[in-house]
């Protein structure tokens, strides 16, 4: 299979090249259109208002490679229209940090997935927690083993726990996450204030048998995510009020 492989970390990121070699050593065919820089949270974001560059790049085990100065979506945006059409599938990652729960909502790493299935292309967002940087082999491995299945959904997001070896994979819904985030001020020498934002996810959350927890137990989780914000139920309800 002919395979774009994309991620919101930069193109030399240590998970992206993990996912590369993985897929090439697997037989599949490899490109690469990715940031040229971190771009992390990026969610869906696209440019519009300027051009795009592309430089040729190379990455070990990538057929081709390009760097762009854009967003993971318009990483693989330009790639699937323009620099490599005949891709089938699109592979985003591997994160560092998970891409669970409601932090889909925020992911450059889904972003670009969901970007490949808007354009036609099954895709997979792949992530690994934050404590772990050894294990980026053993998430892109799983990867590779569950590709088989890809081409029955749109978007799968794959989850690697922070463990040496996942205890197994589970099929799990997103968790709602909760932050105790704040913005703390900084009065600059110019006399304007910036702010900064501090805190993180709150720990105490009750567990439940979402992606968030499954993860927090040792287990790999992939979660079938898609485009379609609808909630079908509500919508009806405000059709028989309106």
């Amino acid at each position: 299979m002919r395979i774009l492989i994309s991620n919101d970390d930069g193109i030399f990121a240590p998970g992206l090249a993990a996912l590369v070699h993985a897929f090439a050593a697997a037989g599949h065919t490899v490109y690469v259109a990715a940031p040229d820089s971190q771009r992390s949270a990026a969610s869906h974001s696209m440019t519009l208002f300027q051009p795009l560059t592309a430089k040729k790049s190379a990455v070990a085990g990538a057929s081709k490679a390009w760097a762009i100065d854009g967003t993971p979506v318009d990483c693989v945006k330009l790639a699937v229209k323009t620099l490599c059409p005949e891709v089938d599938f699109v592979i985003s990652g591997i994160n560092h940090g998970y891409n669970s729960g409601s932090d889909v909502l925020y992911s450059g790493t889904v972003g670009a997935a969901m970007e490949g299935a808007l354009n036609g292309k099954p895709a997979m967002a792949v992530s690994l927690g934050h404590e772990r940087e050894d294990t980026y082999d053993n998430a892109a491995a799983l990867a590779v083993r569950v590709f088989d299945i890809l081409q029955a959904f749109s978007v799968l997001n794959l989850n690697y726990p922070e463990t040496d070896e996942a205890l197994g994979l589970k099929a799990t819904s997103l968790r709602a996450l909760r932050y105790l985030d704040t913005y703390e001020p900084e009065m600059g020498a110019d006399g304007v204030t910036r702010y900064t934002l501090v805190g993180g996810m709150d720990k105490h959350m009750a567990d439940g048998e979402d992606d968030y927890t499954w993860l927090r137990r040792g287990y790999a989780t992939m979660t079938v995510l898609t485009y379609d914000l609808t909630h079908d139920a509500a919508t009806k309800a405000l059709e028989d009020l309106i």
